[in-house]
């Protein structure tokens, strides 16, 4: 993912104690994501040293105060905000801060190079995982604003075998499949597209080829366009361009592509007032495209149906 033009690795995508990690958490309320009231602090800890989640909880499943010398790195808001803007974020400014990328969605970022500081922002806590191991992350929430704080633990690993050499530039073939093939007219719904690569270079061991089918794709985004078959109507009508998408995409471990697409907002779409749409209902083309090592990868054209 990329947050505020940097990018970072996701947990799920084998990093490595010298990269910045997104270490990113959803909340979900009722079956939709939602913002808690307020987040107080995300702290790491190693597995490496026989910690587990029931050694870091006080009686009230709090964090207790007797663990924080084995903390490895520690985020928390600044001036009393339940969360940070991804605007604000850099390598040196507001690195230890909890940013809120969309509804439900907050990540911090595991830094080596930078310190973090403690809730009052009065202590500097040097960030200290910067080894190979398994590691826990512990977010401290209070859900619904009444001063209940209640603990969330997960889990994450970083790897040292994410780097290798090669005697010869890499061969890789990308293939990209449109899983929602329709959604209905006025619902908002995630556009899933999974990705698989090929490595076709035949003296490569398949170890260095499974390790390279963990490769991460850069800056996906998608361009969604209307096709018309009335000959009166503009033949494709794009209706999000990729600047409209690239900050709304999620990745999954996996690198599956998720767009959340808000159908009702076509209604009053500009290119509907001006009567180019036609029927909101029917065929649309989308257009994904992303950075994959050296290349950027423009994939063939795939289709959805509005119903």
């Amino acid at each position: 993912m990329k947050l505020n033009g940097y990018s970072l690795v996701d947990r799920g995508n084998r990093p490595s104690p010298t990269d910045k990690v997104a270490i990113k958490v959803y909340f979900i309320n009722n079956g939709e994501y939602y913002d808690p009231a307020d987040i107080k602090d995300v702290i790491v800890f190693s597995r490496n040293t026989n910690t587990y989640p029931s050694s870091l909880l006080d009686a009230d499943g709090l964090v207790t105060s007797a663990v924080s010398g084995l903390a490895k790195a520690y985020f928390a808001p600044s001036g009393g905000a339940a969360y940070l803007d991804p605007s604000l974020y850099s390598p040196t400014v507001n690195a230890s801060g909890v940013y809120r990328v969309t509804t439900g969605e907050y990540v911090v970022v595991l830094d080596a190079a930078t310190t973090g500081y403690s809730e009052d922002w009065t202590a500097a806590i040097p960030t200290t995982a910067s080894t190979v191991g398994s590691y826990l992350d512990v977010w401290t929430v209070d859900r619904l604003g009444n001063g209940n704080y209640t603990t969330i633990i997960n889990q994450f690993n970083l790897y040292d075998n994410t780097f290798i050499s090669v005697t010869e530039p890499l061969l890789i073939k990308t293939n990209n499949q449109l899983i929602t093939k329709k959604i209905p007219l006025g619902s908002k719904q995630d556009v899933k597209i999974t990705t698989t690569f090929t490595i076709e270079n035949g003296n490569l061991s398949d170890v260095i080829k499974n390790l390279i089918n963990d490769a991460v794709i850069i800056d996906p985004m998608i361009k969604i366009e209307k096709l018309n078959d009335d000959h009166n109507l503009p033949s494709r009508v794009e209706v999000s361009g990729y600047t409209d998408t690239s900050g709304s995409i999620r990745l999954t471990a996996d690198n599956t592509i998720v767009l959340s697409w808000d159908t009702d907002q076509l209604r009053t779409h500009a290119e509907m007032t001006a009567g180019n749409l036609g029927n909101m209902r029917g065929v649309y083309a989308l257009t994904l495209k992303y950075d994959l090592l050296t290349e950027r990868i423009v994939a063939p054209l795939m289709y959805i149906q509005l119903v």
